[in-house]
């Protein structure tokens, strides 16, 4: 997908690639982190209750997710692969650390509650598998993005963002 506004064009990899590599990297690595919570929650004298997924409001991190590394591969300029996945990864657990503070404050929560409670599932999250296979499906899956335009007509600067970048 192409979007020309003036001279800028946004759209480095195509749709289905990058909803593919999206879906891949946020389903399977909550799907990784669930069954690693619910193992360790299965024993007798576990050191936790199950505590990812139990709500419905859990789900908002996962379509959050899916959106945010949707549009950063058709958005971002291209890049190389190490900083795309530097950028991916970062975007993962910003997203991640954004949905359950965000979370926390609408449930009634004070900042630094709700800021500690975030801080406090990325590190769940670190135990239970999930943000590892998250980075490591990030590192797989950006080798299989399929790009809009040929290489050398891919230019950083040809995005707003190519600058930040």
């Amino acid at each position: 997908m192409k979007v020309t506004f003036g001279n800028v064009q946004f759209g480095k990899a195509t749709l289905g690639s990058a909803l593919f590599y999206a879906v891949n990297v946020t389903v399977s690595s909550s799907l990784i982190g669930l069954v690693v919570d619910r193992a360790w929650a299965s024993f007798a004298d576990g050191p936790w209750d199950p505590l990812l997924y139990g709500e419905s409001s859990d789900l908002i991190f996962p379509a959050a997710c899916l959106l945010v590394l949707t549009a950063a591969r058709l958005i971002l300029p291209p890049a190389p692969r190490w900083k795309a996945i530097l950028v991916d990864s970062s975007l993962y657990l910003l997203t991640l650390l954004i949905c359950y503070g965000a979370g926390s404050l609408a449930d009634g929560e004070g900042v630094g509650t709700a800021f500690g409670g975030a801080f406090f599932v990325a590190l769940l999250s670190l135990f239970t598998l999930q943000l590892p296979a998250a980075w490591a499906l990030i590192a797989w899956a950006t080798g299989h993005l399929d790009p809009t335009a040929p290489r050398g007509e891919q230019s950083p600067a040809s995005s707003p963002v190519g600058s930040l970048l």
